[in-house]
């Protein structure tokens, strides 16, 4: 898997002028629409989640200063709707192995080791400025702030957990799996907006006529 993943960003440096940057962008690209199904999924349970809002906030306000009930409670609806709350995450799971094999690849590939990108970061190197880091943990927020809804505590929850999860793991390792989150959180952006916003939009624009 390692050797695999190692050899496809060779081929697309090669073909780019020994440009590693672009070539973990092309490795991201293909890598997100492996795993779009899964993001369509997600989106959909996000959308269902929304739509339940009205009925958490009757369970709430029904036991308020009860954590634990409305924990039941909260669980029992998702569980009569078929609904998974931590489904939300899963893409983000999924891919635990392909960063693994990324690692591996990165850590392996010796054109990649001393590629720098943008003539200040070396991929294979971790980013002592932490600036592909923090780039890596402030789009994951934001991305996973688009892509869920709700006010469930346990997408809160993750909300503010990946962030960090990424920013530690994007610290230790080398810059180019900072690199690779970066290009996969505005990739997912973007999913998210012609998924789910612009739908959303021409809804209500529908609605209001």
């Amino acid at each position: 898997m390692l050797h695999f993943v190692s050899d496809i960003i060779d081929f697309f440096a090669r073909h780019l002028w020994g440009n590693y940057g672009i070539a973990l962008l092309i490795v991201t690209v293909i890598v997100r629409l492996l795993v779009l199904p899964l993001m369509v999924k997600q989106i959909r349970v996000s959308k269902m989640m929304q739509q339940m809002q009205p009925e958490l906030q009757k369970i709430r306000a029904k036991y308020k200063g009860d954590t634990q009930k409305i924990q039941q409670e909260t669980m029992k609806l998702y569980q009569e709707a078929g609904i998974n709350p931590m489904a939300g995450c899963l893409p983000m799971l999924i891919q635990l192995p392909i960063l693994y094999a990324l690692f591996g690849a990165i850590e392996g590939n010796v054109g990649l080791y001393h590629y720098t990108f943008l003539s200040i970061f070396y991929l294979g190197k971790p980013d002592h400025y932490y600036i592909l880091p923090l780039l890596a943990a402030v789009t994951t927020y934001l991305s996973s702030r688009v892509t869920m809804s709700g006010s469930d505590p346990q997408q809160r929850m993750m909300l503010l957990i990946m962030p960090v999860f990424i920013f530690l793991l994007g610290s230790r390792f080398p810059a180019g799996l900072a690199l690779y989150w970066i290009y996969s959180n505005i990739f997912t952006t973007v999913q998210t907006y012609f998924i789910r916003v612009r739908p959303m939009q021409r809804e209500q624009a529908a609605s209001g006529k």
